[in-house]
C-alpha cells in the first residue's frame, strides 16, 4: 500500500514565520489556499514525482503569493523542507542552494516546472 503523503498545516507553516520574524501578519486565506493545491492534488504511481510538486507549489506559492507580510522567501524554504522531510526525503542540495533558488523563483527567473524537476532532482529518500 502507497504512503500517504503528509502536508503541513496551517498552523504549522505560521508557526515557521512567526519563529523567523518579528513583524507578524498572515493572509490566513491566501496561505489556506497553497495548502489546499497541494492537498487536492491527485497521487500518481511516482511517490517522488508527487513529493517534488508538493513541494514546489509549497515553495513557489508562498514566495509569489506573499501570504506574509514579511519573510516569506525563508518561510517558503523552511515550509518546502518541512514538507519534504514529512514525507521521507531530504534535499541534497547546501543551503547555499535554496538561497539561490528562493532569489530565483522571487524574480520569476525559473518556471515552476523547472524547480519541480530540479527539486526532483535533489530529492534523496531517507532510509
Amino acid at each position: 500500500m502507497k504512503k500517504a503523503i503528509v502536508i503541513p498545516s496551517l498552523e504549522d507553516i505560521i508557526a515557521i514565520n512567526k519563529e523567523l520574524e518579528k513583524n507578524f501578519s498572515v493572509n490566513e486565506g491566501a496561505l489556506d489556499f497553497i495548502i489546499s493545491k497541494v492537498k487536492s492534488r491527485r497521487p500518481t504511481s511516482d511517490r517522488k514525482k508527487d513529493i517534488a510538486k508538493g513541494a514546489a507549489t509549497i515553495w513557489h506559492d508562498i514566495i509569489a503569493n506573499h501570504p506574509f507580510i514579511d519573510g516569506n522567501k525563508r518561510t517558503a524554504t523552511e515550509a518546502m523542507l518541512m514538507f519534504v522531510e514529512l514525507n521521507d526525503y531530504e534535499l541534497k542540495s547546501p543551503p547555499n542552494g535554496l538561497i539561490y533558488m528562493s532569489l530565483k523563483l522571487a524574480n520569476n527567473d525559473i518556471s515552476f516546472n523547472e524547480l519541480m524537476d530540479w527539486l526532483y532532482s535533489q530529492l534523496e529518500q531517507i532510509k
